[in-house]
């Protein structure tokens, strides 16, 4: 009797825990759910020198990021004028190795430069010449009668020249 009143009792136990999840109803999740899930899991790829582009153009090269005074982040972009100006993150989406967000040329534009930036960095200048006479020259001459004619160096494979005795 012992064993019927253990197997009627485990039996009992198991309905009691399953009666729960068998009472709850099953209504399918709402679509827009999983996608805004999704949307809110999405990573930048924000690398200083990549192009930062609004609904009608290409505003600069990224710089970096920075907060303002709300406390809010916004982008820093120097434009083709080489002024350093501040970018909001609205509409920010990955579009390559560049980013785009909602903000268009013309805000940018007219927003203010970003006070104590540094200023845009120099082009490399190209290589002076050198005033060394010893440089080997940039160009060759085109008049086959100032050239020297080469000779060779002499190999070690070759026996040198003897003078006749």
């Amino acid at each position: 009797m012992t064993i019927k009143t253990v197997l009627l009792a485990g039996a009992a136990a198991a309905f009691m825990t399953a009666a729960p999840a068998m009472a709850q109803e099953t209504t399918p999740a709402p679509a827009a759910a999983p996608a805004a899930a999704a949307s809110s899991q999405q990573s930048l790829s924000l690398n200083p020198g990549s192009s930062v582009a609004g609904p009608d153009g290409e505003l600069g090269k990224l710089e970096g990021v920075q907060s303002n005074a709300e406390g809010k982040q916004e982008l820093t972009v120097r434009g083709a004028d080489g002024q350093l100006r501040a970018v909001p993150l609205s509409g920010i989406r990955q579009e390559g190795t560049g980013v785009v967000v909602a903000y268009t040329k013309a805000e940018f534009d007219a927003a203010a430069p970003i006070a104590g930036a540094p200023p845009a960095p120099a082009a490399t200048p190209a290589p002076a010449p050198t005033s060394d006479p010893m440089a080997a020259p940039t160009t060759e001459p085109t008049d086959p009668a100032m050239t020297e004619p080469a000779t060779p160096a002499p190999d070690a494979a070759t026996p040198a020249p003897t003078e006749p005795q």
